[in-house]
């Protein structure tokens, strides 16, 4: 099996975390099993301080559970998340694949699809808004339709002062509206 260079990095990266990883950063997890097999050694010893080898087996406790605080947290800090990384990339790695692997219109393997998606344009571009298209009056202003009564634009006047605010007078709001109905025909005209 051949490695491609995200996986030789992978790899490379995995094994410099788990030799350099848990020695540079330090768990205070670590610190607390340390600190609960003290508290354990010393209630051992005023507990068998009078028999006869009870502080020996207190010494042997002591350092099994010291090692045993060492190795787990190392053990944790070096491979879940050089597991948790190589999860989340070959994750990634499908997704990728799964989106390149859907057709694509005109695709060679799926002629077809481009096919239905270019009728579905055409009919969508012929039939949205059929002309003529016609303005009527309405409260304030005037409304733009099509041939099956489809409000394309809504176009507002002020009577009176033009020179009041930044709006249109109704007269102006009327020739913007006949304007936008006229293009359907300069649309057909260039074409």
């Amino acid at each position: 099996m051949r490695l491609n260079g995200w996986q030789r990095l992978g790899i490379v990266a995995s094994v410099v975390w788990v030799v350099a990883g848990p020695s540079y950063f330090h768990l205070s997890r670590e610190d607390n099993d340390r600190r609960i097999a003290g508290d354990r050694y010393q209630l051992c010893i005023n507990r068998d301080w009078a028999r006869k080898g009870g502080v020996e087996g207190c010494n042997k406790e002591l350092r099994q559970a010291l090692a045993i605080a060492h190795w787990s947290c190392w053990a944790l800090l070096a491979f879940i998340p050089v597991a948790l990384a190589w999860v989340l990339g070959w994750a990634l790695l499908f997704l990728m694949k799964k989106v390149r692997s859907r057709p694509q219109a005109g695709n060679g393997q799926y002629p077809q699809i481009a096919h239905v998606e270019y009728n579905n344009e055409q009919h969508a571009e012929k039939n949205r808004f059929p002309p003529p298209w016609t303005v009527e009056n309405i409260t304030g202003g005037f409304k733009v339709l099509d041939a099956n009564g489809q409000a394309l634009a809504f176009v507002y006047g002020q009577p009176g002062d033009p020179t009041i605010g930044s709006s249109l007078t109704v007269d102006e709001a009327r020739r913007i509206a006949c304007n936008i109905a006229k293009l359907p025909d300069l649309l057909t005209e260039k074409s």
